[in-house]
């Protein structure tokens, strides 16, 4: 059978030479696609894009940097179109690409089907502020939560809070990522701040002229209380394919990446995720990630993400391929819907579990025999793959012989 196109559009910025990038929501929508004969059309804006050394990458095509025009981008999306014969479908991979494909839903719809949120949409859901504020309407839970404008305003807050610790962090991360350069806010998604000090200090250390922040309470319990909904909503909005998850560990832990979770069933967390993503008339793939607040026994709005979130290897592994799910809706071939799984199906990035895990031993939350015993259940890694060896080989082999060598020094040293 003769498939549409997809186009995967991903964005890894301008690397250093000899630096792959790699963006794990992309290439998990990149094997599903690829995996089901689907021709993959890589939207990517360096040849050091990892994902452009995947068997399932058929096509690459470099494209400009949003950040630098995105009249220019628009103009080269729309051109390239030509390029391919047929129908062909768009869908974005990380979050700034979200925010473009909403932003010029309607021009990019002229050359392709875009299952993903529309402008109306992806503006409430890319700024916190508003997801809160639609959250707080459908009375679903959300952690207490400020929206200061300056750090002058800042110290003024930090002086009323008594609720310590809380968490600064941005209303839209993937502008502030992108804008900030400051070292300190490398790899974390927000900072905890234990006392009025150090909230004050850390917004010193992180605020971007321009761009709005959050302090929020940090909910109580460890990354075990994270739960995500992962979910395709088609063009009436309604759920049509969902799959739930348990973040077992990230990294840095408590404000970072996931690096080790399982599947599980959930029904709040799937309740209130449908219920807001309704409310937001969602198309397309999300990802709603809820925290168990231990003092209320509720689940609290953390984020909505409105794309393929990182872990979505983890539901293509349980039976869950949402990017093909959302390719065949997008062109009207009534996929079946999915939303039966086992539970306790893992996923892992294996690469960086192994600096989660070292922490939780630390705090004596793991042990080196518990972690082992986990990484022999995987069931998906983020990178690693036996269809896609070319790619898992350039990331993992150079990742082993460095594990190899500093056994080996650590040997001599003895």
């Amino acid at each position: 059978m003769k498939h549409a196109y997809c186009f995967v559009f991903t964005n890894v910025g301008h690397p250093p030479a000899g630096q792959k990038q790699y963006n794990l929501s992309t290439i998990a929508v990149v094997r599903s696609l690829g995996r089901q004969g689907i021709p993959v059309v890589l939207l990517t804006t360096s040849k050091q894009d990892a994902a452009t050394q995947s068997r399932y990458a058929r096509h690459v095509e470099l494209c400009p940097l949003m950040l630098d025009s995105e009249e220019t981008l628009l103009e080269h999306l729309l051109k390239l179109a030509d390029k391919y014969p047929g129908e062909k479908v768009f869908l974005p991979s990380v979050d700034e690409c979200a925010y473009f494909t909403g932003k010029y839903h309607d021009a990019l719809s002229q050359k392709y089907v875009v299952p993903a949120p529309d402008k109306a949409c992806i503006e409430k859901i890319n700024n916190k502020k508003f997801q809160y504020e639609s959250a707080s309407k459908l009375n679903i839970p959300i952690p207490e939560t400020y929206f200061p404008e300056t750090p002058e305003a800042v110290e003024t807050l930090a002086e009323q809070l008594t609720n310590y610790p809380y968490v600064i962090k941005p209303n839209v991360s993937f502008e502030w990522k992108m804008k900030s350069k400051k070292n300190k806010s490398q790899g974390k998604k927000g900072f905890q701040a234990n006392n009025k000090e150090e909230l004050v200090q850390f917004t010193r250390d992180i605020y971007v002229p321009g761009f709005d922040f959050m302090v929020q309470e940090v909910i109580g319990g460890r990354d075990e209380r994270l739960v995500t909904f992962l979910g395709y909503f088609g063009r009436d909005a309604k759920a049509h394919s969902w799959f739930i998850r348990r973040k077992k560990r990230q990294s840095p832990i408590d404000f970072g990446y996931c690096t080790f979770t399982e599947s599980c069933h959930n029904d709040q967390v799937f309740d209130q995720s449908v219920q807001l993503l309704k409310e937001l008339r969602y198309h397309g793939i999300a990802g709603v990630e809820w925290k168990l607040d231990p003092d209320t026994d509720t689940y609290k709005l953390i984020e909505i993400n409105g794309r393929p979130v990182n872990t979505t290897g983890c539901a293509m592994a349980s039976g869950i391929d949402l990017p093909a799910i959302a390719y065949f809706d997008a062109l009207g071939q009534n996929p079946a819907q999915a939303n039966t799984w086992e539970d306790g199906q893992s996923w892992s990035w294996l690469a960086m579990d192994i600096w989660a895990a070292s922490e939780w031993i630390k705090l004596g939350k793991l042990s080196w025999r518990e972690w082992f015993a986990q990484t022999r259940g995987i069931k998906a890694d983020a990178v690693f793959a036996w269809d896609d060896m070319c790619m898992s080989l350039r990331y993992y082999f150079p990742i082993s012989l460095n594990v190899v060598k500093a056994l080996f020094l650590k040997l001599l040293k003895r």
